[in-house]
């Protein structure tokens, strides 16, 4: 490696930390952090339950078999269970692996960029990776790890598999298991194999069933297949969204709606480094009609852009290429292949970013020929202006509290960011303070469970069972079935003396969430309580192994003894 390059490699390392260091003094779990991790059952459980985090759906543990989310990313939930068994639950390690995955991602953007583009036009796209303010999300937000690592993967993947000659078996092991790994953390990157097509169409004029390439595309094939083989053994299918966003919303104003979002919250933020956000919940960007100019405006540009790509890449063009070939990963994503339950989020720009950072580089390059001095400074004050942007929006991740005003300020009428808000300042003890979000979320949406919820339980923990019951019972009319308003209910039963109607309740919950450490040990309790000890102390092992470093874990230890005498 030249001194030239090292700086390089330097000077991008010292970019992502710049930009994104206050994220490691995040101290909080906002929004999903906080149940995919910090709450999760079998990560709780540590190596007891390693061999069913592995095995089993992504978010199933968490919400049930029924639930209409299919995701199966054990690579993911395996760096999670590794933390936890290394380092606990402490909030600074877990972002300090996101950051320096972070700074491993935008490091192998400047590879692959030189590769193609050459060293100047390297480092001036990967210092623009490095610092744009989207990528907030994706490092701060810890559960956003899947896109960290699937970029890893992807482009280490094409670093190795990429090159023009036929790979050492060593080398294509490696790429393939980095393909593989890519996999099992984020979905997207099954599409790997149609990139490297592009790539090598492009820049090589080659196809897979040349002799030079045939090995690598098989052995792509067999872990695709090893993949999909896991996943029909695993998940109820081989991919779901969630309820979907665009349900029976025709094509056209979909394709309206899309569109003018993609222009308006995607490209806009990406390349100015305004209108961040990280809630779409409706009714925030309401469906296109076929009369809203601006989204046909956005949809025919986005057409003719298309077809500018397709055209440049059949005539083996690079920009073809650079155009499409990173925003491939942006179709599992987009409503086109499959539904999904939310609008979009700025997460999903990690990895198609490679595409503006291409576009950066040979941008800067061309413009330093002519005017360097120029060029360098307008580069310098775009990666100030950036840089200072993400690490503004990086500090909305750095508690609950934060991370749900900042999402509450973004969209206004998000009923489940005032609810989400209301909750993390019941968590910190501002009850007053938290009931009034959570009305507020009431009043936007008066079929959000989650508000009804929280004021049952914020009626539970006043003392007042009345009210509990009234809001507990517009809760349960939502979900009848929700793990969290079942054990509630139990609670409620139990102070009115009917431990066995508590018991019922305790047992329907664990038939929809077989892993809730809160509704085993409460279902003990009041197993106990009927005389049925054999079955308390059946729940009360599960409990201990579900939940170990739980506060109840030392009286369930004694009690369990002396069940078992």
């Amino acid at each position: 490696m030249s001194r030239v390059e090292a700086r390089a490699r330097l000077a991008v390392a010292s970019a992502c930390v710049l930009s994104f260091g206050n994220s490691l003094f995040s101290r909080g779990w906002p929004r999903d952090d906080r149940w995919l991790i910090l709450e999760h059952p079998l990560l709780r459980a540590g190596l007891p339950g390693a061999r069913e985090l592995l095995t089993s759906g992504y978010v199933q543990p968490l919400l049930g078999a029924q639930t209409p989310i299919h995701e199966w990313r054990p690579v993911l939930s395996l760096t999670f269970l590794l933390q936890r068994l290394t380092t606990g639950f402490a909030p600074f390690p877990f972002h300090a692996v996101n950051l320096t995955l972070h700074v491993l991602s935008a490091l192998l953007v400047h590879e692959a960029l030189r590769r193609r583009l050459g060293g100047r036009a390297a480092t001036a796209g990967a210092l623009l990776f490095a610092v744009l303010p989207v990528h907030a999300e994706t490092v701060a937000y810890l559960t956003s790890r899947s896109e960290l690592l699937g970029l890893l993967c992807v482009l280490g993947a094409w670093l190795l598999l990429g090159a023009p000659e036929r790979p050492r078996a060593r080398r294509l092991a490696a790429g393939a298991g980095a393909y593989l790994a890519g996999c099992l953390s984020k979905e997207h990157v099954l599409l790997f194999p149609l990139f490297l097509l592009m790539s090598d169409w492009t820049f090589c004029a080659v196809m897979p069933w040349h002799a030079r390439r045939r090995a690598i595309y098989l052995s792509l094939l067999a872990a695709t297949a090893l993949v999909l083989l896991g996943r029909g053994l695993v998940l109820p299918s081989l991919a779901c969204g969630g309820v979907p966003y665009f349900g029976g919303v025709p094509l056209l104003p979909r394709l309206l709606t899309l569109a003018k979002f993609w222009s308006w919250h995607y490209v806009r933020p990406a390349v100015t480094g305004v209108g961040l956000c990280s809630d779409y919940a409706r009714p925030f960007f309401p469906d296109s009609t076929l009369y809203d100019l601006p989204a046909w405006a956005g949809l025919l540009g986005l057409i003719a852009l298309v077809s500018f790509s397709v055209r440049s890449f059949l005539k083996r063009e690079p920009w073809g290429f650079w155009l499409l070939g990173p925003c491939l990963f942006l179709l599992p994503t987009s409503h086109l292949l499959m539904p999904l339950d939310t609008l979009g989020a700025q997460r999903f720009l990690y990895l198609p970013s490679l595409a503006l950072a291409a576009g950066a580089g040979a941008l800067f390059l061309r413009a330093e020929t002519r005017a360097p001095r120029a060029a360098r400074a307008a580069l310098g004050a775009v990666l100030v202006w950036l840089g200072a942007r993400a690490a503004l929006r990086a500090a909305d991740w750095q508690d609950d509290v934060s991370y749900y005003r900042a999402a509450a300020a973004c969209n206004p009428v998000s009923a489940k960011a005032r609810s989400g808000l209301g909750a993390a300042l019941l968590r910190e003890g501002r009850n007053d303070e938290g009931e009034r979000e959570i009305l507020a979320a009431s009043d936007l949406d008066p079929g959000l469970y989650d508000a009804a919820f929280n004021l049952a339980r914020l009626s539970w923990g006043r003392g007042d069972r009345a009210q509990a019951s009234k809001n507990l019972a517009r809760a349960r009319a939502l979900r009848p079935d929700e793990p969290d308003a079942l054990v509630l209910q139990a609670l409620l039963d139990e102070s009115e003396g009917r431990p066995a109607a508590a018991a019922a309740a305790l047992a329907r919950a664990l038939r929809v969430r077989p892993h809730d450490a809160v509704a085993r040990y409460n279902h003990a309790r009041m197993l106990a309580l009927l005389g049925q000890k054999r079955q308390a102390a059946v729940e009360l092992k599960e409990f201990l192994r579900l939940a170990p470093d739980d506060a109840d874990a030392p009286v369930a230890r004694r009690w369990l003894a002396e069940l078992e005498r």
